[in-house]
């Protein structure tokens, strides 16, 4: 059971959205606890959907009395993790503080390059092109889910994983923010 009433997901894509909710869900949120903005879906850029649009969730949480969580995700593409942490930041005024439940995940170029991980792929996180076209169908339907469950079961419990991409590492980082939200 989720202490927060209400976690919101602001996300590029439907790769994202299947990622976050399987993961939330194996953590133990409800469904009707998560709220999925929506995204472009193949209409204009989902990277700038994000952009533009996580001020007004930010402020938006910090006005709510419940308890909420904001969960953005927006992929770094050809900037670093950092980079991209420090321009979501940068968006969210005043900047958020560290026990604000404003968790960033930050996949490298494509969350489909966590999923081909997940499977076992030995993986380049430079590699603009190679898990996105693999992956890109099971990253976006419950073929994911036995992977994801994965994911969340090592995170749960704190367990390290075996030579995770970098912006993986980061992503779980971010989780322990909303850690004790959940």
């Amino acid at each position: 059971m989720s202490k927060a009433s209400q976690i919101i997901v602001l996300c590029e894509d439907r790769a994202h959205e299947v990622f976050v909710k399987r993961f939330l869900k194996r953590w133990g949120v409800k469904s009707r606890s998560i709220r999925v903005t929506p995204y472009p879906n193949g209409k204009g850029s989902g990277k700038k959907h994000v952009e533009d649009n996580i001020s007004p969730e930010a402020k938006a949480l910090r006005r709510r009395h419940a308890s909420t969580i904001l969960l953005v995700v927006q992929d770094a593409d050809e900037l670093t993790v950092d980079r991209t942490r420090s321009s979501l930041d940068a968006k969210i005024l005043p900047p958020r503080r560290d026990d604000e439940p404003i968790a960033f995940i930050i996949p490298k170029w494509h969350i489909q390059t966590w999923i081909a991980y997940l499977d076992g792929e030995n993986i380049d996180e430079g590699d603009k092109e190679a898990y996105e076209r693999r992956y890109r169908v099971i990253s976006e339907s419950k073929e994911a889910h036995s992977l994801i469950d994965k994911l969340a079961y090592n995170c749960r419990g704190n367990r390290e994983l075996e030579s995770p991409p970098d912006s993986l590492v980061a992503a779980c980082e971010e989780f322990e923010r909303i850690r004790n939200a959940l």
